[in-house]
């Protein structure tokens, strides 16, 4: 008999001789979970924060970290190696925008009908990750460096773990499947960004932002994060396309 538990605490919760057998968990925190004398055998994890899984003995996000750089080098390139130097904020920035630019080329490049097209169920569309950069620039530069009261573009888009989460009220709420009107939406907010990043100094990549941010702690870890975060969502756009022209040919 399969059973629901949502919207539940339960922390600290012991699971003794249990089947879990094809178990979901879907937007769980389990930081600090301990499992002993189990069987894992083709359990799966996609889209979780791994930092610090150890299993034997070994930490396994440092060996998945390093597999990531093999197959992906633009990992390592955009990976500021002290967050509080401002030179080397500005070196892995602007790196992020030749990135860019070949991602807008390859758009550019894309009939707007694959642009769109979905690649499977619960699967995002090239340009819906498109979207999501344009709200996730907008949260990172105005909500969590400059934190001025600059209203949310309107052609974001949210993961669902924050869809109706009343602090981003506005964002999606004019969605479009123009691409060049997204783009525009997003270099005029990264505009903003590189004109920050020009003046930011130490003290300044410094500054506390754990009031706000989802981990960052600091000006030069939200900027970092964003690096990060960009990269993946251009890589997963990619994969969208491709995607979904293998699907319609």
């Amino acid at each position: 008999m399969s059973e629901r538990f949502e919207n539940r605490d339960m922390a600290e919760t012991l699971f003794h001789n249990v089947n879990l057998y094809g178990t979901t968990f879907d937007d769980v925190n389990l930081e600090g979970a301990r499992i002993y004398n189990a069987n894992l055998r083709n359990m799966t994890i996609d889209d979780a924060n791994i930092a610090g899984l150890t299993i034997f003995g070994v930490r396994v996000d440092q060996l998945i970290e390093a597999e990531f750089d093999r197959r992906d080098p633009e990992r390592v390139r955009l990976r500021i190696h002290d967050i509080f130097d401002p030179e080397e904020v500005r070196r892995v920035l602007a790196r992020l925008d030749e990135v860019r630019a070949e991602f807008y080329a390859r758009l550019r490049a894309t009939p707007p009908d694959m642009l769109n097209a979905h690649p499977g169920p619960d699967r995002w569309s090239a340009l819906e990750h498109v979207r999501h950069l344009v709200f996730a620039e907008d949260m990172y530069l105005n909500h969590w460096l400059l934190r001025n009261e600059q209203p949310w573009c309107k052609l974001g888009f949210l993961p669902p773990f924050l869809e109706g989460n009343p602090a981003f009220t506005g964002v999606g709420d004019e969605p479009t499947d123009d691409l060049e009107t997204v783009l525009a939406a997003w270099d005029a907010i990264h505009a903003g960004t590189k004109a920050f990043v020009a003046e930011v100094t130490p003290e300044i990549l410094k500054r506390d932002t754990s009031d706000v941010d989802f981990g960052q702690r600091s000006v030069g870890g939200v900027l970092q994060g964003m690096a990060n975060h960009d990269l993946r969502h251009i890589r997963m756009a990619e994969v969208a396309l491709t995607d979904a022209l293998t699907k319609k040919q």
